[in-house]
């Protein structure tokens, strides 16, 4: 069986009208290679990062050139693909041969197996291995399974450095395996490199916590040997960035940490089909069902476990029924989640959704008396991506959460409220006071243009500003480094 070919071609981005493309381009284009695994069309919440920077840098002078793989293995969202601007030069060269050839061998496999066997029990020798095969196995590895993509990710990502003049390398994780390309890469031609960690590695205590000492061990090497070659490290919150600063201090100089924040763009919801007018009057007309939404599913590190206690507490205290308040879970919930709700007392008020595509969610998200965000205390470090499109959904936040960055932005915006993960009686509080101002109409909304302003720091143009002034940054600061090194 012969190994699947790569797609290694540039190619422009999807179709995109002017309205879906953030702004446009000034001229004398400089150039950057964003290495992503995540990118149009897989559907998750890690694409956005490089979705963001392709559609807005251009109004900052930078076109960045997009190294990313194939969708194996990964959730899809084909309308993602709509908003990539038609400028925009992507490769799929991270992939390689082995990993599309492994996956194809995989599947057809599975097929024959399907096609061929009827079912039968697992046998007790499987039934043991699954016993003993440890639950966190995806974390004894400090990468994961794209180090498959390395020697093909490094061939590609020469051609384009050295085709469309690369002058910065910025890589998005995780996955974290890419960072042994930018590493190398950076090293060898002597190129800026940012990275950009979505979320926090080596100070995640709660994923740290699940890693053998030896994969601890290797992971903060590595990442102190990429630190040390880094240009930039970004950050997405401050939080992280003084954690960062904290762990490396006395080794390297605390500006090489910077934080720039997740962001929203509007540009890539597709517009509400319901007029704001409307909407508002329909949120009126059934001001009698309050409707608490969670957009996403539950997973390890984000429990509902303190929002099922809380509504389950306000739901006592109101006497209220489901038709009067639910609790919306809009992607689903696991079995162990519903036996939770069951437990707890809850159930009979969830409403559980099925996945929404993300440039849909506007509409879900308006809809809603209320949006939820959990932060966990093993992640106090990060804020969730889906809270800056709760900006954009101009819709009352309600945070359970132990990152007090986040809650600051919330409410210091006037945007809703924040309480400690922990404290379910603040929770249940909460809950009953939004639920009278929504009886009662009063969300105290300001104009859309006096929230927009107050968004505004939050939106992909100005994380865009932000990342394009650091390569300015980072190419200067190469720059005066070769002069020194020739004496220039």
């Amino acid at each position: 069986m012969s190994l699947a070919e790569p797609h290694d071609s540039l190619q422009g981005g999807a179709h995109a009208t002017e309205e879906t493309v953030g702004s446009k381009a000034t001229h004398a284009q400089r150039v950057s290679l964003l290495i992503s695994p995540y990118f149009p069309p897989v559907g998750v919440s890690g694409t956005k990062r490089a979705l963001h920077l392709t559609r807005n840098l251009p109004a900052h002078g930078w076109s960045p050139v997009v190294l990313t793989g194939r969708a194996i293995g990964e959730p899809l969202d084909e309308t993602l693909n709509e908003c990539v601007p038609p400028s925009t030069k992507v490769s799929q060269g991270l992939s390689g041969r082995l990993r599309p050839w492994l996956a194809q061998r995989k599947e057809a496999k599975a097929k024959g197996a399907t096609a061929l066997r009827a079912p039968k029990a697992p046998s007790a020798l499987s039934q043991l291995l699954k016993r003993l095969t440890p639950r966190n196995l995806n974390y004894w590895s400090p990468f994961d399974r794209y180090l498959l993509d390395i020697p093909a990710g490094l061939k590609v990502a020469r051609e384009l450095i050295k085709r469309e003049g690369v002058e910065v390398i910025h890589i998005s994780a995780d996955p974290w395996a890419p960072l042994i390309i930018g590493l190398k890469l950076a090293r060898e031609l002597k190129l800026p490199l940012i990275v950009d960690f979505r979320d926090p590695w080596s100070v995640h205590e709660g994923k740290m916590a699940l890693r053998p000492a030896l994969t601890r061990w290797l992971l903060r090497r590595f990442e102190s040997r990429l630190f040390q070659v880094a240009s930039k490290v970004i950050l997405n919150t401050e939080s992280a960035r003084d954690a960062y600063r904290e762990v490396y201090r006395g080794r390297l100089p605390a500006e090489r940490f910077v934080a720039i924040r997740n962001a929203f763009d509007e540009g890539l919801f597709k517009a509400p089909v319901t007029p704001p007018t409307e909407r508002q009057d329909e949120r009126q007309g059934r001001a009698s069902r309050f409707e608490v939404l969670y957009f996403g599913r539950f997973r390890q590190f984000v429990s509902p476990e303190q929002l099922f206690k809380g509504f389950a507490s306000f739901v006592r205290a109101r006497n209220v029924s489901p038709s009067e308040a639910s609790l919306v879970l809009v992607g689903g919930l696991s079995d162990e989640h519903l036996s939770l709700a069951r437990e707890l007392g809850v159930a009979e008020h969830l409403e559980v959704r099925p996945p929404v595509p993300f440039r849909e969610a506007l509409p879900t998200l308006r809809g809603a008396s209320c949006l939820v965000l959990v932060i966990e205390p093993d992640c106090e470090l990060q804020i969730p991506g889906k809270l800056y499109d709760y900006f954009a959904a101009a819709r009352p936040i309600l945070a359970l959460s132990a990152n007090q960055e986040a809650n600051e932005m919330i409410t210091s915006l006037g945007l809703g409220d924040a309480v400690a993960h922990h404290d379910v009686d603040a929770i249940a509080e909460a809950l009953e006071a939004r639920y009278e101002r929504t009886l009662s109409h009063a969300e105290g909304a300001g104009s859309a243009e006096d929230l927009s302003a107050l968004i505004e720091p939050y939106s992909a143009r100005e994380q865009a500003r932000r990342v394009a002034a650091l390569y300015e940054e980072a190419c200067a600061e190469v720059e005066a480094g070769a002069g020194k090194a020739t004496g220039a």
